[in-house]
């Protein structure tokens, strides 16, 4: 995956055969795809659907963790989740000063 992205950040594209002999799972590959076109990292060439470009959210700052999932912002933790209101905002406690 370090070779995906690099060659990616480095030329605006990338081979997804690469990608393909790496996971060695169809619907991990299908998986993997479907995330970084939902963050819109990457677009599936017209003329290719095995050459990926870069895509319009895509950063050359972005790195190979957030890239393959880990610490991903999108992903919501569990832990605490009920103390966080859906504006992001702590809610009032009156047993904290």
């Amino acid at each position: 995956m370090a070779d995906f992205l690099q060659t990616l950040r480095a030329h605006g594209s990338a081979d997804l055969n690469a990608v393909c002999s790496t996971l060695n799972d169809g619907s991990l590959v299908r998986e993997t795809l479907d995330y970084w076109l939902g963050n819109r990292w990457i677009l599936v060439a017209p003329n290719s659907p095995l050459q990926a470009l870069a895509g319009p959210a895509f950063s050359r700052d972005l790195t190979l963790e957030h890239f393959c999932g880990a610490g991903d912002p999108g992903k919501v933790s569990t832990k605490g989740a009920e103390e966080t209101t859906q504006s992001g905002e702590e809610p009032d406690n009156d047993e904290n000063p």
